[in-house]
């Protein structure tokens, strides 16, 4: 743990920021998943892209998997947990909530748990929404969280853009409260809320990662993690291990959906090297632990 100027260990929550992946077929993104004829599976060489800079860097990270994925590679995933990585649930067959009914996300939540444990022993504690889609408008999720008996969600993205967000939803982890689920009331018990990080103070800007992050210069995402750092906020970022594997470019779609999903992917490597060296991450599970 980093110290801080007055000598004083600072917070983990200060100090140590969480590294997400979300693991899913390049082609089932929201945007090319009706634009791609006959893809390429890319799944292998991509996260082994992405280990092996996670190597270099000594971290651990979290691999929010689709179960489907998990099914048809039980061996890349059960490696992945090997080295140390959590791998928690990104849904089963990566649809958004808004094209599910609360019976049959209950149903992918089941699928992808099942999926996970009888590929790496260890049943999840965390999921993320395909498309951040836990909103006002499926906040039913919550509940069936909790009822499937997972700890954490991490699907929250605290700031309205075109395709995802929840204007004015909390930007550090909070119990999620029945009552006004994307309110921080302090409580003391429930589900767990890590949402994705934004710049901060002054206007709230998407960080995370994803397009965002293969966008932005990176000393735009660096002085993000400080800012939330600096008042005791762990930033949680999130990428695509595809994303890191320049080869999934296409000619395929329309110019405004490569752009959003290829511009800058030849970058990406390089830029997560950058924060690595630059800051603490670690798995969402630890940041739960932490969290009690």
């Amino acid at each position: 743990m980093k110290m801080g100027r007055n000598g004083r260990r600072r917070s983990f929550e200060a100090t140590q920021n969480v590294l997400s992946f979300d693991l899913e077929h390049w082609y089932t993104a929201t945007l090319l998943r009706d634009e791609v004829s006959d893809p390429i599976d890319r799944i292998e060489t991509s996260v082994e892209i992405v280990l092996d800079l996670l190597r270099r860097f000594e971290t651990r990270a979290t691999f929010f998997s689709v179960g489907e994925v998990v099914e048809e590679y039980p061996e890349l995933i059960r490696a992945v947990a090997e080295e140390g990585h959590e791998i928690a649930s990104h849904g089963h067959t990566h649809t958004p909530l808004f094209e599910l009914s609360p019976e049959a996300f209950r149903e992918e939540l089941e699928l992808s748990a099942t999926a996970i444990e009888d590929a790496t022993g260890v049943r999840p504690d965390g999921f993320r929404a395909p498309n951040f889609s836990v909103t006002p408008r499926t906040q039913w999720a919550f509940d069936a969280l909790e009822a499937i008996g997972h700890r954490y969600d991490s699907s929250v993205f605290p700031v309205r853009t075109p395709m995802y967000g929840v204007r004015g939803a909390p930007i550090r982890p909070y119990r999620v409260d029945p009552r006004g689920p994307f309110e921080d009331a302090n409580g003391a018990n429930g589900l767990l809320e890590l949402p994705l990080a934004v710049f901060h103070p002054w206007v709230r800007l998407p960080t995370a990662g994803g397009f965002y992050a293969r966008l932005l210069p990176t000393a735009i995402i660096k002085r993000g993690v400080r800012n939330l750092n600096r008042r005791g906020i762990p930033a949680m970022l999130y990428f695509h291990p595809w994303e890191f594997n320049p080869a999934v470019r296409t000619d395929e779609p329309p110019p405004h959906k490569r752009f959003v999903s290829f511009h800058g992917i030849e970058r990406t490597r390089e830029k997560l090297a950058e924060l690595l060296s630059t800051f603490e991450f670690t798995t969402s599970e630890r940041l739960v632990e932490a969290y009690g």
